[in-house]
């Protein structure tokens, strides 16, 4: 694990969270994120929470090379990402990286609220 990445299971919900966005807690995530998929069962769907609302967290080229890697691999997959931002207008973006990924299987949803997410996560 890195200094800069947690993650942590929730009932049914794994959360990964940064508290900085460098190369190497981004590594760290993918690796934590692909293995997680890789356990759930295809049949189940996966939920997860990305807290990505601290303050010195940036969507860095590794994050965003990264994060096409994975989305795209797993883009047949069920399961539910809910995306913890502290800026409003961050969801925007992300909407529009998303979108330039393709259709994707799973369901993408974006917070700022911690609870609202895990409720959304576990309908």
């Amino acid at each position: 694990m890195s200094d800069g990445f947690y993650c942590e299971q929730r009932d049914d919900v794994m959360v990964y969270g940064f508290t900085r966005s460098e190369d190497a807690d981004v590594d760290a995530w993918a690796a934590a994120l692909i293995a997680h998929i890789e356990a759930t069962p295809i049949d189940k769907p996966f939920r997860i929470l990305m807290d990505v609302s601290a303050k010195q967290v940036n969507f860095t080229a590794r994050a965003r090379q990264r994060s096409v890697e994975i989305f795209t691999r797993y883009r047949t997959r069920q399961g539910r990402f809910a995306f913890l931002f502290s800026s409003r207008t961050a969801p925007y973006y992300s909407r529009i990286f998303f979108a330039s990924l393709g259709r994707l299987k799973f369901s993408l949803n974006y917070f700022t609220d911690t609870q609202k997410a895990l409720d959304w996560l576990r309908q």
